[in-house]
């Protein structure tokens, strides 16, 4: 009995040594337009404020901005790194609060229609860079496209971003019925942007939330709900990230509390990604052989 009582500890504690890779998050919106890239930026700088080490990578294909809402034009983007053969360390580049970025640049279609050979080669590279990381951020485009549904389905957690209008509710429930069928498991959670008030922000979750439970089988977790500010406007306007330029505006507290809880979450096992041992790139290849040609 003592000796299986030691092998299980030993288990555990091998598992625990082998998980030291950062958290992957992939951040999607169901349509464009609903903040979700400022919600990752203000996001990732809230989490270092708090100690963490964050990686922000743009996959917003076609579409990739981070460094220009950063107002920090980046010198090489991902596609430098796949076509002229670029460490993804070399991409990296220092943002604004002390996060890392790596930006996605434009004319990024078909980018991620890679052979197999590249597609492991790239995530070879993701992997050794995430050991440096508490959390990296994927920063997706709106909506779930083919070329990208093998990283969002390998992620350890979504957080899905949409507001309250019903055109933002219908894009964000229709990346649901993409997401949730091909992987039971994929811990989803919302955020409700551009609120008026709590409540508001909550009805918008429980109706998505319930829609998703009813017809998919599972619901998806409640994160927060931030209000509409004029200070987020002006922060973008002016290049700055929000929690940096007004840090005592309504937005910038509400992002700083939803950093500290989702670390308390996932130090205390409560986060909806706490089961985050299984490995990240073994499931986007997976996935990327599950869905080679196939039409979504």
């Amino acid at each position: 009995m003592n000796d299986q009582a030691e092998r299980l500890r030993r288990l555990v504690n091998s598992s625990k040594v082998q998980d030291k890779k950062g958290v992957v998050v992939g951040i999607l919106s169901g349509k464009g337009g609903v903040g979700k890239s400022v919600f990752s930026i203000n996001f990732s700088i809230s989490l270092s404020q708090m100690g963490k080490k964050v990686l922000i990578i743009d996959l917003d294909v076609g579409m990739g901005n981070i460094d220009h809402l950063l107002g920090k034009p980046a010198k090489y983007n991902i596609a430098d790194s796949i076509h002229d053969k670029l460490r993804l360390d070399d991409v990296i580049f220092t943002g604004p609060g002390n996060i890392s970025c790596i930006s996605g640049g434009n004319g990024m279609d078909n980018l991620f229609r890679l052979e197999e050979q590249n597609l492991s080669v790239f995530l070879e590279q993701i992997e050794r860079i995430r050991k440096k990381y508490d959390y990296v951020l994927f920063d997706f485009g709106a909506g779930v496209s083919e070329d990208m549904i093998h990283f969002l389905l390998a992620a350890h957690q979504i957080i899905l971003v949409t507001t309250p209008e019903p055109p933002a509710m219908a894009d964000a429930y229709s990346a649901l019925k993409l997401l949730l069928p091909n992987n039971q498991n994929l811990q989803v959670s919302c955020v409700v942007n551009m609120v008026e008030n709590l409540q508001e922000g909550r009805e918008t979750w429980e109706r998505l939330s319930g829609a998703s439970a009813r017809f998919m089988g599972k619901g998806i977790k409640w994160l927060t709900a931030l209000h509409r500010d004029r200070a987020v406007l002006r922060s973008v306007k002016e290049q700055v990230p929000c929690v940096l330029q007004y840090p005592r505006s309504k937005y910038s507290v509400e992002m700083k509390l939803l950093a500290s809880s989702f670390i308390i979450g996932e130090q205390t096992g409560e986060a909806a990604f706490s089961g985050k041992t299984y490995s990240f790139s073994t499931r986007v290849k997976s996935y990327f052989r599950m869905f080679g040609g196939k039409k979504l």
